[in-house]
């Protein structure tokens, strides 16, 4: 008696490992010294904060004042005298081309 291979199974299965191996290819045999890049509105320069080093940095530059706070590899906006705080609840990024806006202020994050 042959066996037939269902054509459903197979794609299924193919599907999982292209799933594990963009995740892998993504998140493994990454190390550390990621960069967040902080840009200001109307500002030529870019603060270059490292990501490995925990530490509070407030940004008086743009419109309004916004306090950055670095932990666990990851930055996030935690104060802002924005009147929405929309930026504050976009909570710690820390992935390459991550970003965190806050508009009103005129100040963003991106991950390097």
């Amino acid at each position: 008696m042959k066996k037939y291979i269902n054509i459903n199974t197979v794609l299924i299965g193919l599907v999982l490992v292209l799933a594990v191996a963009f995740f892998a290819w993504q998140n493994l045999g990454k190390t550390g010294g990621k960069v967040a890049a902080v840009h200001i509105d109307n500002h030529d320069e870019v603060i270059r904060i490292e990501l490995d080093k925990d530490g509070e940095y407030p940004i008086t530059g743009g419109k309004l004042p916004v306090t950055l706070v670095v932990k666990d590899g990851a930055i996030a906006f935690v104060d802002s005298q924005c009147p929405d705080h929309i930026c504050e609840g976009t909570g710690f990024i820390s992935r390459e081309s991550q970003t965190a806006i806050c508009m009103p202020a005129g100040v963003a994050i991106i991950i390097e």
